[in-house]
């Protein structure tokens, strides 16, 4: 089959003067990928993933429903093979401003082979993600017999950019906290709205407004805002529900800046708590500050999930305990806000926490068809210990 003659665009420059990273910040991200092609012999690199094209690119769209592939090489900039129109989000506002466009009817791995071939690398060792949602295993089937029938031969390079991406820079971080200042604001007209009588769409159309205000961005997964007995239901959020006396209520709020996000869960009640709920909501933010003191560098992450789960033992609800006591966050797209593909706090991981990983941690108590109550925190790990990055009162509001 003869290989489609493919033409690499380049954009004049941004059309917009506000990419979320300097020069040296892409440039230091680029070569640690190449730093690790370089000790694998990988003569190309393909990411696949939404986050991680933006990572390397600054390539920002929902549009990822089409093809989207990221290629590295040791010398020139990554080149995005995209869908046509999208082509516009590299060409015009990215880092890269390398495109290789394929219309909407035509092969986008024949397009990816024909770009492969044009940079001289189609009949090495190319590496690509195989371990990424956004490409269907056929595609990569025919990227693998592609370049295998140029004679090369298409080597799993999954998690190359992820293992950079769990360590945030200082420009990230920035991100990150602009965020956690949206989510914050968020949080308090959540609270401000929430009264008997009051519906949960009510509050949901308070915190959009405010998130959009503070400069939040859409996020990868939708604000949670639940009532009552809803709350015991996992990822539930607002449904026209009316707030009654004696209701539970669980807002779980992303702020999102320059596709970063930092999350925050508040947990309150209309009108007093119940004694249980008080109860229950003192040994949630037990668990929370012993996670807090146990973050260091070197812990592993199953010894901080530990601290965590010794506080539910010594009140007897271990078995209502969620299934991990955080989860990284950093670049996020739908499905998802968090990275916890890419680290996780829970279970025998053996693997030590670092300086400039950040987590959200949700440590909480699930009661099927009662309640839930769950206080988090967005925090840093640094050199001496934990950072906690969102900042409002862990207390249960009382609407």
């Amino acid at each position: 089959m003869a290989i489609s003659k493919v033409r690499i665009r380049e954009g004049a420059g941004p059309l917009v003067d506000d990419l979320p990273f300097s020069d040296a910040e892409f440039r230091r991200r680029l070569e640690g990928v190449r730093q690790t092609m370089a000790a694998r012999d990988l003569a190309a690199f393909i990411s696949f993933t939404p986050e991680n094209i933006y990572y390397l690119t600054g390539h920002d769209t929902p549009g990822y429903y089409f093809y989207q592939a990221c290629v590295v090489t040791p010398d020139r900039r990554p080149i995005n093979v995209l869908r046509r129109i999208e082509t516009t989000n590299t060409l015009g506002r990215s880092w890269s401003r390398l495109a290789v466009a394929y219309e909407d009817r035509e092969d986008p791995v024949e397009a990816t082979l024909g770009l492969l071939h044009e940079l001289g690398v189609a009949g090495k060792t190319v590496g690509a993600e195989a371990d990424s949602w956004f490409i269907s295993p056929k595609r990569y089937a025919q990227l693998q017999q592609g370049i295998e029938r140029a004679g090369g031969r298409l080597a799993d390079a999954s998690r190359i950019v992820e293992e950079q991406r769990v360590i945030k820079s200082a420009e990230e971080l920035a991100h990150i906290r602009r965020a956690a200042r949206a989510a914050e604001r968020a949080m308090q007209a959540a609270i401000g709205a929430s009264r008997a009588g009051t519906t949960e769409n009510d509050v949901a159309a308070a915190v959009w407004a405010e998130l959009v205000r503070a400069g939040g961005e859409y996020a990868g997964l939708p604000p949670f805002i639940t009532s009552g007995p809803r709350t015991s239901l996992c990822h539930s959020t607002w449904a026209g529900r009316t707030y009654a006396p004696g209701d539970v209520l669980n807002y779980e709020l992303p702020g999102v800046v320059k596709r970063y996000c930092a999350a925050l869960f508040r947990c309150g009640t209309v009108g007093r708590p119940s004694e249980e709920v008080a109860s229950r909501g003192a040994i949630v933010r037990e668990a929370l500050e012993r996670v807090i003191a146990a973050i260091k560098p070197g812990v592993t992450s199953g010894e901080v999930h530990d601290a965590s789960k010794a506080v539910f033992r010594r009140h007897g609800l271990e078995s209502m305990l969620g299934h991990r006591t955080g989860y990284s966050v950093g670049i996020n797209y739908a499905p998802d806000w968090g990275e916890g593909h890419i680290m996780s706090i829970w279970d025998g991981d053996e693997r030590p926490l670092r300086p400039g990983m950040t987590f959200h941690l949700v440590p909480g108590i699930y009661d099927l068809g009662r309640h839930t109550v769950i206080i988090s925190e967005t925090v840093l790990v640094t050199e001496g210990g934990c950072e906690v990055i969102t900042r409002f009162p862990r207390d249960l509001f009382v609407a």
